[in-house]
């Protein structure tokens, strides 16, 4: 048995086909295009190839890209003070933080101040909350919102499925849970601290490798007819590499992703019809700066 490839690319087509008439609308009514900001720290090349192919998405569909790397010593305040320039900044319509960040930086500071009207990768708090609760509008955390529009185009439904992920990051690991709980599927989470992980792996339906680890997955740990999610993305010299072995999964797995040209290419495409949406809000708010004032704000520490 040879796996069905669940390439992103014809997704990706699709919703490029879509959205232009979008795009090409709000740049003749505005004079812009929407436009999102990549804001990273240092110069990780995962991190650097993942904005690249951002830019490269977005340039062809007629969207505005900018991409920013601060210096490595560049501390919290620093990265919240550039979130509020960027909120600030009427041209810019979505802002992405690449992470991982640095280990001494106080994430939960940064994501506390992200400014949630252009949180279009769905990560701040406020979205986070919204998508926990599914109530009110918010971004759905794009990188794991990926599986779920790859399994609708090719009609693969995740209800009634046990879904088993391996990794449980706030980017993707959890919402995806979230995700899959919301689809009917019955969700299993497993991460570092789990004991004998292949036992849990090998009842799953659907499997998902969120582990940052290349070809961490392994054939023997893939129960026969499997649907698998690879979301690694590990550089090996100058080859993209996932985190489950794919020669051994598509001879075991009834579906499986590619790596590259499964989830990433898609994920972008999500970060693109988020902006368009975020561009099309803000305009709406547009005359005062105070136009997300409504909006529910989260403070460090109560005011006094």
């Amino acid at each position: 048995m040879s796996a069905l490839i669940l390439s992103g690319q014809p997704l990706v087509e699709k919703m490029c086909c879509e959205l232009q008439p979008r795009i090409e609308q709000f740049r003749k009514a505005h004079g812009v295009a929407p436009t999102l900001a990549a804001l990273r720290v240092g110069n990780a090349p995962a991190a650097v190839s993942y904005a690249h192919s951002i830019d490269r998405a977005f340039t062809q569909c007629g969207m505005g890209f900018q991409m920013e790397a601060l210096p490595d010593a560049t501390t919290a305040e620093q990265i919240i003070a550039r979130l509020a320039e960027l909120d600030r900044d009427d041209h810019v319509h979505g802002i992405l933080l690449q992470r991982p960040l640095p280990p001494i930086l106080d994430w939960r500071a940064i994501m506390i101040a992200f400014p949630f009207i252009k949180d279009v990768e769905g990560a701040s708090p406020i979205n986070f909350g919204k998508l926990a609760l599914d109530v009110g509008e918010y971004f759905a955390t794009t990188t794991p919102d990926a599986a779920l529009e790859i399994l609708r185009h090719y009609e693969i439904s995740p209800a009634g499925k046990h879904a088993v992920i391996v990794g449980r990051s706030n980017i993707l690991g959890k919402p995806l849970a979230l995700l899959l709980l919301r689809a009917n599927a019955t969700v299993t989470v497993c991460h570092t601290h789990t004991r004998d992980l292949a036992q849990y792996t090998r009842q799953a339906d659907l499997l998902i490798a969120a582990a940052g680890s290349p070809k961490f997955i392994t054939g023997d740990m893939i129960a026969p007819a499997a649907i698998v999610i690879d979301f690694g993305v590990n550089l090996r010299g100058e080859h993209l590499v996932g985190d489950v072995d794919f020669a051994a999964a598509q001879t075991i797995a009834s579906a499986i992703t590619p790596v590259p040209g499964g989830t990433g290419p898609v994920t972008s495409m999500l970060l693109m019809r988020n902006t368009i949406h975020a561009a099309e809000q803000q305009i709406k708010h547009m005359g005062t700066r105070g136009r997300i004032r409504w909006l529910p704000t989260l403070r460090t520490k109560p005011r006094k």
